[in-house]
């Protein structure tokens, strides 16, 4: 009953809509093809980058009644996202993979995961620097090597741009208030400095009294709300030369993120055993770049780079609960394209390499604290008539299990005007956490260096088919083989445990998406559907806490010239836990936002928000629960 209830109140975004469709001839306009750098790593469109790609522009963000990364992205097919919690919690995004280590994160193109855990803190990448998002499907290993056995993320930060107040340089400041009580507040300032330097800096704060994010049969559980304070600063700088351009951007967050975590007496002594609820995370990433046009058709680019992640676990008034996990890494990246004319044919050329050192500092001793990563790549591209090749080769070197080799090939062709049929195979690896390898041995557990990375193989087929007057059809089916899945063991006579390459996986599914722009672009809808079958087929049993059944519904309507209204649905069905015989299942939920933007003139607007509109009690772990209503009103102003 409450899904009917839910699809009714995006209903009513639309019924509103209903006297200007009465009035209006269903017109639309031409509109232009969307462009990716992430799955080929250079600019391209999403039929010619002949892969499965979903893009969060900053229109969709500021329109969405999101209050943190996790929840922007988990409203979109295709993407899994699991959390501990509510914001600032510890949340795991996966695409076609079956844990959160598959799936690569990146920041403007830099790697931000830890080394020790092998995941992203995507919590505490603040969505106020946020200006876009690509979502790339399938294994992308041949582009980007480690961890793209399912699928790439690249959030992309804010840089300099025009301002709408026609002055050279302009600032925004936006302040808002949210239920669970807590605030926000950001300062940005953007522009064209008189010689050509385009900037943009932004510095936000929020924080929020949180809730209870366990439930009560949950043995971590600890009675009271868990809060998030959360600070953040990101900048973007470049210039234009006749040869080229020069540019620097980066980011850096800290947050207090609490979390529960109970007590417990120690079997063999009888005392009272206090674990961290509490902890700060800190994540950064920095580059400097240069990019050189040598001719119109062949460009270079180099990127120096460095990101960490540290995170420093705590108890107030018990020190010994204090751990903490650290990592730096330091990048260096280069390529080079070219594209050849023949005939009706664009071939496009690609070189590059890779390299990173990564090192680790934590209170938990490892056996080794450091590993580098080199690597090389090429690609190659065709485009002649309604045919488009892409393909690519990858070697990786890894200090600590040798070399891993990957590749692609993907095939698009347009069938008639605007339908376009695409199919590809793709190679991914995963290489082992400092956590897998090096955990010095404490009793109970120890790493394994012998471990060989992860491995994967994947396949797609789809069509695409884009009207340019506003519809497009998106459909695909997919198979991803995982092999030498890395897992826990432990067994007797020592009950060790330690960590072994002995199981393999199968996610399999099919994806459609259609998105409808009318009136000119006022009324905007989109749907999106997934099934996925996500099977360890070492015991034949479903992937815990991963999506089966997704459902999304979005609209978007531009009700006035000032006024614009959106809602959005998702259903997600049932999963399977595998974590117990009485509850070997987490419920389906459905969750509705609604968000209303109001511009008082051309540089004020007012934002009212609601995240989970009826209150749906849910989880996407088991033992925590997911966050009730969230409501946010916001003000932002640019000078």
């Amino acid at each position: 009953m409450r899904e009917f209830i839910a699809a009714g109140v995006a209903a009513a975004v639309l019924a509103s809509a209903g006297e200007g469709l009465a009035q209006e001839a269903v017109a639309t306009t031409v509109l232009e093809p969307v462009y990716v750098v992430t799955p080929l790593r250079r600019p391209s469109t999403i039929v010619q980058s002949t892969s499965t790609v979903t893009v969060v522009s900053e229109e969709d963000i500021e329109r969405s009644a999101a209050v943190d990364l996790p929840s922007l992205l988990r409203r979109y097919p295709g993407v899994n996202v699991a959390t501990y919690g509510g914001q600032g919690a510890e949340a795991g995004l996966t695409l076609r993979g079956v844990n959160a280590g598959q799936t690569l994160v990146l920041v403007d193109g830099m790697r931000v995961s830890s080394a020790t855990s092998g995941t992203s803190a995507i919590a505490n990448i603040p969505l106020a620097s946020v200006a876009r998002v690509e979502i790339v499907e399938g294994a992308h290993s041949a582009q980007w090597g480690s961890d793209a056995i399912g699928g790439v993320v690249n959030i992309i930060t804010k840089d300099g741009s025009a301002c709408e107040t026609g002055a050279a340089i302009c600032t925004t400041v936006e302040t808002g208030v949210t239920y669970p009580w807590g605030g926000f507040g950001t300062l940005s300032a953007r522009g064209i400095t008189e010689n050509g330097v385009d900037f943009n800096v932004g510095l936000s704060l929020l924080g929020t009294e949180g809730y209870d994010f366990t439930t009560p049969d949950n043995f971590v559980h600890e009675s009271g709300r868990d809060g998030f304070l959360q600070g953040a600063f990101n900048y973007s700088i470049g210039k234009d030369f006749a040869w080229g351009r020069v540019y620097s951007q980066g980011f850096y967050s800290r947050s207090n993120p609490h979390f529960d975590s109970a007590p417990y007496t120690d079997f063999y002594t009888g005392d009272l055993v206090y674990g961290a609820n509490q902890s700060y995370q800190t994540n950064s990433a920095f580059k400097l770049g240069a990019e050189i046009d040598h001719a119109d058709d062949w460009s270079s680019v180099f990127e120096l780079y460095s990101a960490f992640d540290y995170q420093k676990n705590f108890r107030n008034d018990h020190p010994e609960a204090e751990t903490h996990y650290d990592t730096n890494r330091v990048g260096l990246s280069g390529s080079t394209t070219r594209e050849v004319v023949a005939g009706d044919a664009l071939n496009v050329f690609t070189l590059g390499f890779d390299a990173y050192r990564e090192t680790v500092d934590s209170s938990v001793d490892y056996t080794e604290t450091g590993r580098s990563v080199g690597a090389v790549y090429g690609q190659y591209s065709l485009e002649v008539d309604a045919l488009t090749l892409n393909s690519g080769l990858r070697y990786d070197a890894d200090e600590q299990f040798g070399g891993a080799l990957t590749y692609n090939v993907g095939l698009g062709y347009e069938l008639v005007e605007g339908l376009t049929a695409r199919a590809s195979f793709s190679t991914g690896f995963q290489a082992p956490t400092f956590n897998d390898l090096y955990w010095a041995f404490d009793g109970s557990y120890v790493g394994n260096p012998n471990l060989d990375p992860e491995t994967s193989k994947n396949w797609e087929a789809g069509l695409n088919w884009d009207s340019g007057y506003g519809s497009v059809v998106d459909v695909v089916y997919y198979e991803n083989y995982i092999d030498d899945m890395i897992v826990y063991v432990s067994g007797p006579p020592t009950y060790i445990g330690t960590m072994e390459n002995i199981e393999k996986a199968k996610v399999s599914g099919v994806r459609a998406v259609y998105s409808q722009a009318l009136l000119n672009d006022r009324l905007g809808l989109d749907f999106g559907f997934e099934y996925r079958l996500p099977k360890n087929e070492t015991d034949d049993q479903y992937i815990a806490d991963q999506n089966r059944l997704k459902l999304t519904a979005a609209a978007s309507w531009q009700a006035t010239e000032r006024l614009n209204l959106a809602a959005d649905i998702e259903y997600v069905g049932s999963r399977w836990t595998n974590t117990s015989s009485y509850n070997p299942q987490l419920g389906a939920y459905t969750l509705v936002d609604v968000s209303a933007n109001y511009a008082v003139d051309e540089l004020s607007n007012i934002k009212f928000a609601v995240e989970n509109l009826f209150n749906e009690d849910y989880e996407t772990i088991t033992g925590y629960v997911g966050p009730g209503t969230t409501v946010t009103l916001a003000y932002r102003r640019t000078f």
